[in-house]
């Protein structure tokens, strides 16, 4: 499987392997002590030597020679390598030693001892390994500068073989000391490292609570972390990922990769992040090329190994970082996963605390919000301008390319959109039976919709509306309640997949909440106003209602320079009718008169009841004759439609006057004063007439 072969490849922190002891350090800590025993032997020898010719030198002139002779190997080494200067140097030694010998007597020389001083000087250059056979060759050389003595000399072959045995043996304890020494070498260049690292690790640890304590935004502090994490694990890049509210693993720290890599979605289980989020542990990839689930991005980039730890808050996932070197099969000592975990979990706090104050913010801006929602609808009385307020609010907080408000009309069991928009254009009103629809559903069972659409047959029985052809591909469809009742529905949609979650759907809850009881104070407003404006018994307009009509038909005419017409009709017979039938049909006689208006009038036309049995109907748009025919229809109608009492008519006729503007009054009281002479000369010429002014 390629994830168990993986996660074998996988180097976790507890079985990262010790640094390799950096030979050439060693040599060059060593090398003083190896130089000064050298230059002790060349001087020593040059001693012996002299003395058998009988000089007594100066101890100035052995040591000048033997300085130079030094300094020329190192010089060599400087060149080509310590070690092939070192292997020169013990050659010329041996030789020099070995010459000593030869010339000072043989086996009866003193100078055989330096060849123990050279053991030492070997074991400090080249290592306890090549020792024993350093005594071996110090037993061989001394053979052969002895040769003259023990060859003429049988009996001093033991003290031969003596000092040759003592050559190896003392190769043997040497190399053994030199392994001691040099392992305590080691030893005390790893904790010097160790301690050089710790506290370069306490002080990155240190930048970056402080970093976190300054009030840094949450970007910042990550580039912190990943620069403090190359710094200590001296690698060439970093990244931190994090978990967001859709379960999408972002990069939102980087450092060495590409420019638009920062900020792009990963694919989960890809990458050493995905690996360490998927395994909940720390992993390194040695062969990052090679590895089966490499982001292509960041392979691309040159990375041979990368190590990653988890971003743990509790027992949840909340993202990952990673470290990555070029140099193939790097992996972390067990003291710079220690510090990557630990850093994981100062991540992990920073983002954790980072999150809850979000939350909060989040929230407290909820509410804040809400309540600017709530006070803004407050303030509004008339539904249009409503409707097109809870448009604007919707929009400013939770994003969409569509909105509709509903209204339920329950007396004819229909639904009206009574406000639409559709990519950012308003749309006509339209109505539709309550139904299986996913509006409909919502009104009937109080409970929200959510729409994701992948197809437009995918939602049964909906009807699709607005500008464009295509429909929506996700959308929230919420009830608006007063109280236990169901008064209509709020959509937002968008033509993006996956585009709303539960904080949306919350949010459009509580602001459909907040528009159903600003809806239901605009209808008792504009209930309580036409009220105020309506005739109880003839559901006319009333006084009040006609003059604020009258001056504002007047406003237009005048704007648009367009003709208007008054027509005032009064009974001729309502005293008659209430002396000889009652009050009660001198009533149905009212509403009578007010029935027959509103049969011959046009929809343009403005009815009202000016008082008692006065009745004044205001014609936009119309002239003078024109006006006298609608009136003398009226009057006619009446006329031949009489009353019908317990199946007897009630014969009634109406007088009636006309006058236009501007050739009777270019204001209310100059038409009305008009209109009523009229009126008052059909009345005095035998009513049941016309008169025009």
């Amino acid at each position: 499987m390629p994830e168990q072969n993986a996660l074998n490849r996988a180097a976790e922190s507890a079985d990262r392997a010790q640094p390799s002891l950096d030979e050439k350090g060693v040599a060059r800590f060593t090398n003083v002590g190896a130089l000064l025993l050298r230059i002790v032997v060349i001087v020593t020898c040059i001693m012996f030597l002299l003395r058998t010719l009988l000089i007594q030198p100066a101890i100035i002139i052995t040591i000048v020679p033997a300085i130079a002779t030094v300094a020329g190997f190192n010089s060599i080494g400087g060149k080509h390598g310590y070690y092939v200067a070192s292997i020169l140097a013990t050659l010329f030694d041996l030789i020099l030693i070995s010459a000593t010998v030869f010339a000072t007597g043989g086996i009866d020389s003193e100078a055989f001892l330096l060849y123990f001083l050279e053991i030492v000087v070997l074991s400090l250059n080249i290592g306890s390994a090549r020792c024993v056979a350093a005594g071996m060759g110090c037993a061989g050389l001394y053979s052969l500068a002895t040769w003259a003595s023990w060859a003429n000399t049988p009996e001093t072959s033991w003290i031969l073989l003596y000092r040759c045995g003592l050559f190896m043996l003392v190769g043997c304890g040497v190399g053994r000391l030199s392994k001691a020494y040099q392992a305590s070498l080691e030893m005390a260049a790893m904790e010097h490292e160790r301690a050089r690292k710790r506290d370069r690790w306490d002080r990155t640890l240190a930048d970056l609570a402080r970093a976190i304590n300054s009030g840094l935004d949450l970007h910042a502090v990550l580039e912190a972390v990943v620069d403090g994490g190359l710094d200590v694990l001296e690698a060439e890049a970093g990244m931190i990922a994090v978990v967001d509210k859709q379960g999408r693993t972002v990069a939102e720290a980087c450092r060495a990769l590409p420019p638009d890599f920062c900020g792009s979605v990963l694919e989960p289980g890809r990458g050493a992040i995905g690996l360490a989020i998927e395994s909940r542990k720390t992993v390194g990839i040695l062969d990052y090329q090679k590895f089966d689930r490499a982001l292509p991005e960041v392979r691309d980039m040159g990375l041979a190994s990368v190590v990653a730890a988890p971003i743990l808050m509790g027992s949840d996932v909340i993202g990952g970082l990673a470290f990555g070197h070029t140099m193939l099969g790097m992996t972390c000592t067990e003291e710079e996963c220690e510090f990557l975990e630990i850093l994981a979990r100062q991540l992990g706090v920073v983002l954790g605390n980072a999150r809850f104050l979000e939350e909060a913010r989040r929230r407290a801006d909820y509410l804040s919000t809400i309540n600017e929602i709530s006070k803004s609808f407050a303030s509004v009385l008339e539904p249009e301008v409503l409707f097109e307020k809870i448009y604007r609010e919707v929009r400013r907080i939770v994003p969409m390319e569509a909105f509709f408000v509903a209204i339920y009309v329950p007396q004819r069991r229909e639904v009206e959109i009574v406000f639409l928009v559709d990519d950012g254009k308003r749309c006509p009103p339209t109505r539709f039976k309550l139904d299986e629809g996913p509006t409909s559903r919502v009104i009937m069972s109080g409970q929200p919709f959510v729409i994701q659409l992948e197809d437009e047959d995918d939602i049964e029985d909906a009807k699709w509306m607005g500008h464009k052809p295509d429909p929506t591909r996700s959308g929230i469809i919420v009830p608006m309640r007063v109280g236990p009742h169901v008064i209509g529905a709020l959509s937002a949609q968008s033509y993006t997949p996956d585009a709303y979650g539960e904080e949306e759907i919350e949010l459009l809850t509580t602001i459909a909440a907040s528009a159903a009881i600003a809806l239901e104070n605009a209808r008792l407003y504009q209930t309580a106003r036409e009220l105020s404006l309506t005739d109880d018994l003839t559901d006319l307009g009333n006084y009040r209602f006609f003059c604020n009509a009258l001056e504002r038909e007047i406003e237009r005419a005048k704007r648009n320079g367009g003709p208007l017409s008054l027509v005032m009709m009064d009974s001729d017979s309502l005293k008659y009718i209430n002396d000889r039938y009652g009050h009660a049909i001198g009533d149905m006689h009212l509403i009578h008169l007010a029935e027959t208006m509103k049969a011959i009038s046009r929809k343009s036309d403005i009815l009202a009841r000016y008082a008692g049995d006065e009745f004044m109907i205001i014609l936009p748009n119309t002239k003078k004759e024109d006006a006298s025919v609608m009136a003398e229809r009226l009057r006619t109608r009446i006329e031949n439609s009489p009353l019908s009492v317990d199946g007897s008519p009630v014969v009634a006729t109406v007088s009636v006057g006309v006058a236009s503007y501007p050739e009777a009054g270019s204001t209310v009281d100059e038409l009305v004063n008009a209109v009523d002479a009229a009126m008052y000369t059909a009345k005095r010429h035998g009513k049941n007439r016309v008169v025009c002014v």
